[in-house]
């Protein structure tokens, strides 16, 4: 399977899976009374959506360069991953909202036994569907498909909360304190949310810092300045940029070291392909 296959279909998976827990949950959530459980579910819906923002991302992505796009659409992945972040992050903000406002009115009573069969539903699938991306991860080295496992990550923990603050709720209905239940469900959107915020502002710096062609990680770098310096060329001489599912090369060399060009070239690309990685390569001839 190629790396770009399996990105289309973990993809097609996620969101096909983000499509039943979405509208499952809402369902239940209703039902419930639960803003944790809406919480939640509304978290699957936009998974969906992002998901389907990812495929069409993927398809521009790998559209060849044209009149209009003469250097191809390089941006388009990390465009993708930036307004999922931008988008769960204001999630994560309008929850938290929406919990102070509970609390300060009162809090909210929540039926419990289907809150709590949401729950391990909602946790079982989760997880299931985060690990079943996470072996397509393996094939194919993407941001897109790394930006996907973060989000199946931050719904599988997020159930899993869920589903232990209902149980909690649960014991403290049969204790003397069970007038302090109806605050639960608010209290757990405030800690699950607060918690996750961070995600989504990771997941903004770095799709921030490849559309201004921020350098690759190292371990990337390491690999192809190793790669080059057969061919006298230093560290120096080397500028990478990791842009979505693509690394650009620049390479600087003197006229000597143009004989060499092709293999450098050549070189380039085989390291690149043993990181999933699709190269972009550009040689720099130094004079004087």
């Amino acid at each position: 399977m190629t790396p770009f296959v399996a990105e289309r279909r973990a993809l097609r998976f996620s969101a096909i899976s983000a499509s039943l827990f979405a509208f499952t949950g809402l369902a239940l959530g209703l039902t419930s009374g639960s803003i944790t459980i809406l919480f939640d579910s509304g978290y699957s819906l936009l998974s969906l959506v992002l998901a389907s923002l990812s495929l069409f991302a993927l398809q521009q992505a790998r559209k060849p360069a044209d009149d209009h796009y003469p250097f191809g659409r390089l941006t388009v992945e990390p465009l993708a991953v930036l307004l999922k972040g931008v988008v769960i992050a204001m999630v994560c903000i309008v929850s938290l909202v929406s919990a102070l406002w509970s609390l300060l009115n009162g809090g909210r009573l929540v039926t419990l036994d289907l809150a709590l069969m949401f729950g391990v539903v909602n946790v079982t699938g989760c997880l299931l569907t985060w690990w079943w991306l996470a072996r397509y991860a393996r094939v194919a080295r993407s941001s897109l498909l790394a930006a996907e496992l973060r989000q199946w990550q931050m719904d599988t923990w997020l159930s899993a909360a869920v589903m232990l603050g209902f149980g909690l709720t649960w014991l403290l209905t049969q204790s003397p304190w069970a007038s302090y239940a109806r605050f639960a469900d608010p209290v757990m959107v405030l800690i699950i949310a607060g918690y996750f915020l961070p995600m989504p502002i990771r997941m903004v710096k770095g799709a921030l810092r490849e559309l201004m062609f921020g350098g690759s990680c190292s371990s990337v770098r390491q690999d192809v300045v190793e790669d080059v310096a057969d061919f006298d060329v230093t560290a120096d001489d080397v500028r990478l940029a990791q842009v979505g599912s693509f690394l650009m090369v620049d390479i600087q060399l003197d006229k000597e070291q143009f004989n060499d060009a092709q293999e450098i070239v050549d070189s380039v690309e085989k390291r690149c392909k043993r990181l999933n990685l699709r190269p972009v390569t550009s040689l720099t001839l130094v004079t004087g």
